[in-house]
């Protein structure tokens, strides 16, 4: 039972995480925001990739949240972390750490999913 609270509570969490963030970059910061923020780190294509991570973030936090075939619904998340991790914060080790360990979450939670 206390498995089940736990793994629920973080699946929860994971969902808000993905699904707040998207929200914030559509309704805050704009796709122009993402798209410079991205051209910044020298994507290609910002432009595209900026709607590609707002809606991918939104419709996955989504999905996680319904817990809807996780084994395949966190791999995305798990991309985004790492690649976050690794363009954005490279260097601020903490904050690239705190990337890695969310994308472990997500893994966590579709390998511990009992569906």
């Amino acid at each position: 039972m206390k498995q089940k609270n736990v793994l629920l509570t973080n699946r929860i969490l994971l969902g808000l995480l993905m699904l707040v963030a998207g929200l914030l970059k559509l309704f805050v910061n704009g796709a122009s925001g993402v798209t410079g923020m991205l051209q910044g780190i020298g994507f290609p294509i910002p432009g595209f990739f900026a709607w590609v991570l707002i809606l991918s973030e939104i419709l996955f936090g989504i999905a996680i949240l319904a817990d809807y075939k996780l084994k395949y619904t966190v791999i995305p998340p798990i991309i985004i972390m790492i690649i976050a991790g690794i363009t954005v914060n490279w260097g601020r080790w903490s904050n690239l750490i705190l990337h890695l360990v969310v994308a472990s979450n997500y893994w966590l939670i579709a390998v511990m999913n009992k569906k």
